[in-house]
């Protein structure tokens, strides 16, 4: 089985202690949130998970091999992170911007299959955001905007997903909506997913456990 482990890592940055012995082990349909006050470290424990800040100590195992033995292109084939703020550079409507998570599936030069776009309008569907499709995504909303970067995630189908409090721009419908459809994603395809949020439902005991940064 993939399981992910991560042992006493610590990150400093600049002298300062912003993690301190953080551990964790999870399996494949485990969703842990991270929790805490600001300051915590809990979008660091992330951006270290997903190879983009370096750890001062501690390890990151992943099926049984250190983090440190995969290329950042393998690791991040493994690992799908999806930061707090996530901007768009250039227009795009948003089912290319969909599609655009099969890219590593295909080569470049190739097209996408039927599959994918079937896949793309399916959980479009699931989520409430095919009337989004033609639409150019850098005028969107920052809700809607960030439901299509939650589509996206889910799409790449990645065997860890670190979500960077993913509800923070949408209305309470879709953040229930999202909880729930996290629920969904995990009973058709098991993944671990790691995902630092404040938007706890009430009865967050359903949806995962909670693990408290100090």
């Amino acid at each position: 089985m993939n399981i992910l482990e991560i042992k006493d890592l610590s990150v400093d940055i600049q002298g300062r202690s912003i993690v301190n012995a953080f551990n964790l082990t999870a399996k494949p349909g485990d969703v842990v949130f991270i929790t805490g006050d600001n300051g915590s470290g809990k979008s660091t424990v992330l951006k270290t998970i997903a190879g983009y800040i370096p750890s001062s100590k501690g390890s990151i195992h992943f099926s049984g091999k250190q983090s440190a033995e995969y290329s950042l292109l393998q690791w991040h084939q493994v690992v799908h992170y999806l930061p707090q703020h996530n901007s768009l550079a250039f227009p795009i409507k948003v089912k290319d911007l969909l599609i655009m998570a099969f890219y590593r599936d295909k080569k470049w030069f190739e097209e996408y299959s039927s599959l994918y776009h079937q896949a793309v309008t399916e959980l479009a569907q699931r989520f409430g955001i095919t009337h989004l499709l033609d639409r150019n995504a850098k005028e969107l909303s920052g809700g809607e905007l960030q439901l299509c970067w939650l589509v996206q995630s889910f799409l790449a189908r990645p065997e860890v997903l670190l979500l960077d409090e993913p509800t923070q721009y949408l209305d309470a419908k879709n953040r229930t909506l999202f909880f729930s459809l996290l629920n969904e994603m995990q009973a058709l395809n098991p993944f671990i997913c790691l995902c630092v949020t404040h938007d706890l439902p009430f009865k967050k005991e359903a949806y995962g456990t909670i693990l408290t940064l100090s």
